[in-house]
């Protein structure tokens, strides 16, 4: 019975260590597949520097070359993540290279670092950023356009080029029509020519036959 007892017990605490084993396994196959992951996305942590004076753009201690080397695009899209607010935008030269009240991302001219900043706008009050907040920016895609904005466009061209051609077809139907009607103003009037010359030229014979002295 002790033997028995000893047995199960073996077992038991075998069995469990094969499923600690197991599940170690598995988050750590877990974890690989998510740095992997994260190898494959561009980003980086960034800390604010400064926040300009006029306009609260957010000057940020990431240089141009550390964004190359992190695997962003120069023109591509960013995310920029601050105290659980993300937001997506742009990698722009100008501010003016987006509508006015959007968010852009650009390499600042004179300190060669990225800037976050709003056209027109004030970003580090937005949001709330001051110096020393970290910011976490990934690489993000491009936000699609609305379905229904591109549907009303493409509606508009369509009816557009249905309407020109409708007139087209309008005009080009009246002047056939003027065409004809030249053309059988003109018959009409030649026909109107040749009656006449009838006319007179049984006229005159009659004249002439009056004329004539008896034999």
């Amino acid at each position: 019975m002790k033997r028995f007892t000893s047995y199960l017990l073996a077992c038991m605490v075998g069995a469990f260590g094969l499923y600690g084993c197991g599940g170690a396994e598995e988050a750590a196959m877990e974890e690989a597949a998510t740095e992997e992951m994260a190898m494959d996305v561009a980003m980086i942590n960034v800390e604010v520097s400064s926040i300009s004076e006029e306009f609260a753009n957010i000057n940020t201690n990431a240089t141009s070359d550390q964004l190359m080397e992190a695997g962003f695009a120069a023109d591509g899209w960013i995310s920029v993540t601050h105290n659980e607010q993300t937001l997506v935008m742009p990698m722009v030269t100008d501010y003016g290279d987006v509508a006015e009240g959007a968010w852009l991302a650009r390499i600042d001219e004179e300190s060669g670092t990225l800037q976050i900043a709003i056209n027109g706008g004030n970003a580090a009050t937005d949001i709330g950023a001051a110096v020393g907040d970290m910011l976490h920016v990934m690489a993000a895609d491009a936000p699609e356009m609305e379905e229904g904005e591109m549907g009303e466009g493409e509606m508009g061209e369509g009816e557009g080029e249905m309407e020109e051609g409708e007139m087209e077809e309008g005009e080009m139907g009246e002047g056939e029509m003027g065409e004809g009607e030249g053309e059988m103003e003109e018959g009409e009037m030649d026909a109107e020519g040749a009656d006449e010359g009838g006319s007179d030229a049984s006229m005159g014979g009659e004249e002439e036959a009056t004329t004539q002295p008896a034999p």
